[in-house]
């Protein structure tokens, strides 16, 4: 928390007890305008507020208030997380009702056909491939490949790709190396605790979902058409997106040593210590006391309150 502008503001207002942000420009050897900027973002989130009838002094909204907010929006998103699953498992059946008679909907007979559609989708594509990605996984080792071939070549082309993972991601060593190199090349890439299913949307043109990959894995595959249904779809990828844990600019400049922001971004996904320190090549102890060490810098007592913290100031 100190070493970021907005925790040293914070903290600093905290410390000191109420001061205008000249008064802090001083104590913390920032300039003003700096100061100023950070007091209106802290203010936005609830986390200062101007003393009344003083204008340009500042107050620290306390601790406990801090906490009891990041407790509420964790709350909050979890009651969205659960309208989409709801959402998603009544299109599911739509989509099944409706099969037949409209031409929209479409079962895919084969895996090796969805594999087609697939790529036939990406390279359809003008504008964004939205992915929601899960485990298991069908597809050979060359598929793999293949994909990661595709999927450069059209983000080359400008086509913009957002996937959000499943946290299961950081437990296939390969998978995360993938989802690594892609993000580095631009994919745009969150990661949520679990996805209900998995879902290919090109631009909003075409869909595929697999609705019961544990179950029936790929049997059971929709392709779903240009219509109302595929734009509901759409509604509720953005709506996980929102709730997913950002991985963004994977091996760009960050305010955290890369270490540090690598175990930041697995600890807000719910990834456990043991498996940080196998993905990172750590020992565990070193995990934990690195864990340690950032949980006191952002001023949180819970790996939840450091998730929202960083992704707040733009840590993650």
């Amino acid at each position: 928390m100190p070493d970021s502008e907005q925790g040293r503001v914070y903290r600093a207002l905290t410390l000191r007890g109420r001061s205008d942000h000249r008064m802090l420009s001083q104590y913390l050897g920032l300039p003003e305008t700096t100061v100023h900027d950070v007091l209106n973002s802290l203010a936005e989130l609830g986390l200062v507020y101007r003393v009344c009838g003083e204008p340009d002094r500042w107050e620290a909204a306390p601790p406990d208030r801090v906490m009891a907010l990041a407790l509420a929006e964790e709350e909050n998103r979890r009651a969205r997380l659960w309208q989409a699953g709801a959402e998603l498992d009544r299109l599911y059946h739509q989509a099944r009702t409706t099969c037949g008679p409209y031409r929209y909907v479409e079962p895919v007979e084969h895996p090796a056909t969805l594999l087609r559609l697939t790529a036939r989708l990406q390279e359809r594509a003008r504008q964004q491939v939205r992915w929601l990605d899960r485990p298991p996984y069908y597809s050979k080792p060359h598929h793999f490949r293949a994909q990661e071939d595709m999927q450069t070549r059209r983000m080359a082309d400008g086509v913009r790709y957002r996937t959000v993972y499943s946290q299961a991601v950081y437990d296939d060593q390969e998978l995360f190396a993938t989802m690594t190199r892609l993000a580095e090349r631009g994919e745009r890439v969150r990661v949520l605790a679990e996805l209900p299913v998995k879902l290919t949307i090109g631009d909003a043109d075409l869909g595929l979902l697999v609705p019961d990959p544990d179950r029936a894995g790929l049997n059971e595959a929709l392709l779903v058409h240009a219509s109302a249904l595929l734009q509901a779809f759409i509604g509720v990828f953005e709506t996980l997106w929102t709730l997913g844990v950002p991985v963004t600019d994977v091996g760009g400049e960050h305010d955290l040593p890369e270490p540090d922001r690598a175990i930041l971004t697995l600890m807000a996904a719910g990834v456990t210590d043991d498996t940080i320190a196998r993905r990172l090549d750590m020992s565990r102890r070193t995990v934990v006391r690195r864990i340690a060490s950032l949980l006191d810098r952002l001023g949180a007592t819970t790996r939840f309150q450091a998730g929202v913290q960083a992704a707040k100031r733009g840590l993650l």
